[in-house]
């Protein structure tokens, strides 16, 4: 079992494993009705387990990372690619089974991850939730571009929340805590 992770701050990934179906049993902590699919879609901050079935032969299988870009908005798409390696293959001899990504805006592979979910319904465990919304929340997110030098087309994809921007901290979080700093959180921080 794999648990694949989205730490990145706005895009959406696509994850996939040439030449294998991935079985998704769990996402964000809510168990789903298994499925199988070629690429998983997987949101910032998203946790999604999923079954690997090493049912192919031996040989070296590339893993792919690369973003879901549903806007026509310029941006790098630095992908992460590595190797699934099953046991008995000559890590030097054996070719690595490549593949091509789906374009950036494959909605349709986006669409195709996000119907397939359904969660484990039954009379036994129905899956209740609330009846009545007692609160309303709006949120205004918007989306630009900045100048970049140093990125390869010259811009970078900014977001913010409410008219927020995220800040990256000049100071982690755990840092300030072990050398006792204060001003980077409140005093009932994690609280």
């Amino acid at each position: 079992m794999f648990c694949v992770i989205n730490a990145a701050l706005n895009e959406e990934f696509f994850f996939k494993i040439v030449g294998h179906k991935l079985t998704v049993v769990e996402v964000d902590a809510i168990y789903t009705k298994p499925f199988k699919i070629d690429a998983i879609l997987i949101a910032p901050g998203q946790t999604t387990n999923v079954l690997l079935t090493a049912n192919s032969g031996p040989g070296k299988y590339l893993v792919t990372v690369y973003s879901f870009l549903d806007s026509p908005i310029a941006a790098d798409n630095v992908t992460a690619t590595a190797t699934v390696q099953y046991s008995g293959t000559r890590a030097k001899s054996s070719p690595t089974t490549l593949t091509n990504p789906a374009p950036q805006n494959a909605t349709s592979v986006a669409t195709n991850f996000m119907n397939s979910l359904s969660c484990l319904n039954s009379k036994k465990y129905p899956a209740k939730g609330p009846l009545n919304v007692d609160h309303s929340l709006f949120f205004a997110v918007g989306l630009g571009i900045n100048p970049c030098s140093t990125c390869s087309n010259g811009s970078r994809v900014v977001a913010s929340v409410n008219n927020v921007s995220f800040i990256m901290p000049t100071t982690l979080l755990l840092q300030a805590h072990f050398f006792n700093i204060s001003g980077v959180f409140t005093d009932d921080f994690p609280g």
